[in-house]
């Protein structure tokens, strides 16, 4: 391809010399334009099939994507850690209720781009309302059919809840339980996890325990 950039750029220059020379003295103009525009393509073509510019647009597209997998690992790891560091920086005099409040916050930070968070004590839940308009109509989307859940993602979310129990239960004890509910129907748990296992979930109601 350095071949065809380094003709395309001779005929370009000398087709910008024969159009010059054709308009000057015999007013014609449509040969050399023919000529200026195919050794001008010529040069585009082979310029961005050059072997240096793929090489730096796959290294621009891994380096995005190394990034963008980077970032997400690190937000994970920063709301799994601050989960982890609630009991450890509480004090030692701390009520239980203390640390339900403690837990509450994390979550509503962890969560905050998916919606809502709040603490039923009577059942010792913590229950996850979707409100981020495209989460709404994904989980109504997987209350009418259970089996698109793998299409909406579902158990990249239901990963996140379940481990997330896990912390909970090491916080706060094993009664506690981790859900997201049915934003049409609150009532409703579409999946729910306690200790690290799941208890419930709407995309797989032959199964009451997790695998």
């Amino acid at each position: 391809m350095i071949f065809l950039v380094i003709f395309g750029g001779l005929m370009l220059i000398l087709g910008g010399f024969y159009l010059a020379n054709s308009w000057m003295h015999y007013r014609e103009w449509k040969t050399g334009t023919i000529i200026v525009v195919l050794s001008l393509a010529a040069v585009i073509y082979g310029g961005i099939n050059l072997p240096y510019f793929h090489h730096n647009q796959q290294t621009r597209t891994e380096q995005s994507s190394s990034s963008s997998q980077t970032t997400q690992a690190q937000s994970s790891s920063a709301f799994s850690n601050k989960m982890g560091s609630v009991d450890g920086s509480a004090n030692n005099q701390a009520t239980q209720e203390n640390k339900e409040m403690a837990v509450l916050r994390q979550l509503q930070k962890g969560y905050s781009k998916l919606g809502t968070v709040s603490f039923d004590e009577d059942s010792k839940t913590f229950t996850i309302k979707p409100t981020d308009d495209n989460t709404v109509k994904a989980m109504e989307a997987l209350v009418q059919d259970p089996s698109q859940a793998e299409q909406i993602g579902w158990p990249n979310l239901t990963k996140s809840i379940k481990a997330n129990s896990k912390q909970i239960s090491k916080i706060l004890g094993s009664d506690y339980s981790l859900s997201i509910v049915n934003p049409d129907n609150t009532k409703q748990s579409l999946y729910t996890a306690k200790g690290g296992q799941t208890t419930h979930d709407i995309a797989d109601q032959s199964s009451s325990s997790s695998n």
